[in-house]
């Protein structure tokens, strides 16, 4: 089967979620090629657990000092959305459920 979302310009299937400015974007790890995308808007009313955190560029490893927010998607949305309206690149990374 194939994957759905492989990269189109280097096949890898291993994704980063970005959100740079109002857009929420899901990019490869490896090239940065952007594979899907859509309004960060349609993502904020989610109870999902994740941190946040000022993105280093693609497949690179995040600095615990550049942490913007965590908690719940719903919770942290307004302080991501701050923090990416002048284009800075936000990652986001799903915690762990405990």
């Amino acid at each position: 089967m194939t994957n759905m979302l492989a990269c189109p310009s280097c096949g890898l299937d291993k994704t980063e979620s970005i959100v740079h400015r109002g857009s929420y974007i899901l990019r490869c790890a490896a090239c940065g090629e952007t594979i899907v995308a859509t309004s960060f808007m349609a993502m904020l009313d989610s109870d999902h657990q994740c941190s946040a955190f000022i993105d280093p560029g693609p497949g690179k490893h995040l600095l615990p000092e550049t942490l913007v927010a965590r908690g719940s998607l719903r919770q942290i949305a307004t302080a991501i959305s701050a923090a990416a309206s002048d284009g800075t690149l936000i990652r986001l990374i799903p915690e762990a459920k405990g």
